[in-house]
């Protein structure tokens, strides 16, 4: 906070100091009427009070939480213990909001007022933001005196990707006999039908179907596959990043985790997160709506970082639960995250990784599409040959009909790997 006098201020003190010593010097009033307004607005800023100020208590955004084109608010409540004629507010926005209307305000304010304003604005890109400043200035009423706040707004707002709600399912190599959406391999109580055949000696009694053993003569018993769920890590790459702007690598890295995340936590699986940056960050498979805002937040955090040096971290391998399945979702750019995913591979966990391709490369000459589309091939070669599945999922098409198609096919994509 700081508080000055304006340039009017010296104005008016200036022609009234020159007429008075003019007045003297010529022995003249004339002068001294000319200067005698400017000498009164001293007075009577001087009398009414200088500096005035006004406190602003609070501040909040309309929502914590947001998608990427949705307009927000950002409302201020403002105080004035003594009368502020001249009120200026102003916030200030990163480049990931975008105004919806003026973010300056100009207002007086009597004594005892408390009044609410709000700015409106739209998230434009996804991530964790928020306004950066509030500043507020104040002035009495000829402009005399200037108080000046800088507020920094501590208020974050989390920017989620339009990520779509997926209703498909990866059928697992390995579950855990704990209920969820994932249909066993085993045989047992559930929902889905697994064969229908004679009774028997040692079946039980209440798997007897009355209706279909009436018609054919003699007992029949329907066995069917138990729902169990399963432990899932997804492996978030944020080593590099392609594309512009909003039609980026990392963007669709982030959107596909987000809902792939929630789709599992739905099934009742626990869900673990590995981010790959320059270090590892790793958060355990856990269950729960607390887990999905834990592990949400993360992904809205995730920002390119790129390995540097050779003393680079090491993927948690030996910490991941036995048996889990790891979605990777990565462009597959970086050779450090293809060790990673051989590494998990090789400690028996089934690897599947989702490949999102923007298609925004037009730009790049020929040549250097041709040497990218070279590279990539040999390094999506070289995983399947180790048993990792790679999908490519074409980003100007939701998820849901990549795991659609994926799904049917994985039992000849898994043995082509």
């Amino acid at each position: 906070m700081s508080r000055h006098l304006t340039y009017r201020f010296w104005l008016c003190t200036s022609i009234g100091v020159a007429s008075v010593l003019i007045a003297i010097a010529a022995k003249n009033l004339g002068p001294l009427a000319f200067g005698a307004p400017f000498l009164w607005v001293l007075v009577l800023s001087i009398t009414e009070g200088w500096w005035p100020m006004v406190s602003v208590p609070e501040v909040e955004l309309s929502t914590p939480r947001t998608i990427e084109g949705d307009e927000i608010e950002l409302r201020v409540r403002v105080e004035s213990a003594k009368s502020a004629p001249w009120v200026e507010l102003e916030v200030q926005l990163p480049a990931a909001l975008e105004p919806r209307g003026s973010l300056r305000l100009v207002e007086g304010f009597a004594a005892g007022d408390s009044v609410d304003k709000t700015f409106a604005m739209t998230a434009t890109r996804w991530g964790v933001t928020g306004p950066e400043w509030l500043t507020v200035v104040t002035r009495d009423s000829f402009g005399i005196s200037e108080r000046v706040q800088h507020l920094a707004i501590a208020n974050r707002l989390r920017v989620h990707p339009p990520t779509e709600r997926l209703t498909s399912l990866l059928p697992l190599a390995y579950t855990r006999p704990v209920s969820g959406d994932h249909r066993s391999k085993r045989r047992g109580g559930g929902t889905e039908l697994a064969e229908v055949r004679p009774y028997r000696t040692g079946d039980p009694i209440r798997q007897i179907h009355p209706r279909l053993s009436a018609r054919r003569a003699k007992p029949m018993v329907l066995e069917r596959h138990p729902d169990e769920s399963s432990d899932t890590v997804i492996f978030v790459d944020s080593v590099q990043d392609i594309g512009m702007d909003l039609d980026s690598s990392l963007r669709w890295t982030v959107t596909a985790a987000t809902a792939l995340s929630q789709r599992h936590l739905r099934s009742m699986d626990r869900v673990g997160i590995i981010d790959r940056g320059a270090g590892v960050r790793w958060l355990p498979p856990k269950l729960g709506r607390r887990a999905l805002h834990t592990i949400t937040d993360s992904l809205l955090s995730t920002a390119v970082l790129r390995p540097r040096g050779e003393d680079v971290p090491t993927v948690p391998v030996d910490r991941i639960p036995r048996g889990a399945t790891i979605f990777a979702l990565s462009p597959l750019l970086s050779a450090v995250v293809v060790q990673d995913l051989l590494a998990m591979r090789r400690r028996g966990h089934e690897v599947i990784t989702i490949q999102p391709i923007a298609q925004n490369s037009a730009t790049a000459s020929v040549t250097a599409q041709r040497v990218f589309r070279v590279a990539n091939e040999a390094r999506r070669r070289k995983l399947t040959s180790q048993g990792v599945v790679v999908i490519p999922w074409n980003t100007d098409e939701p998820l849901e009909p990549t795991l659609r198609r994926t799904g049917r096919n994985i039992g000849r994509i898994r043995a082509v790997s």
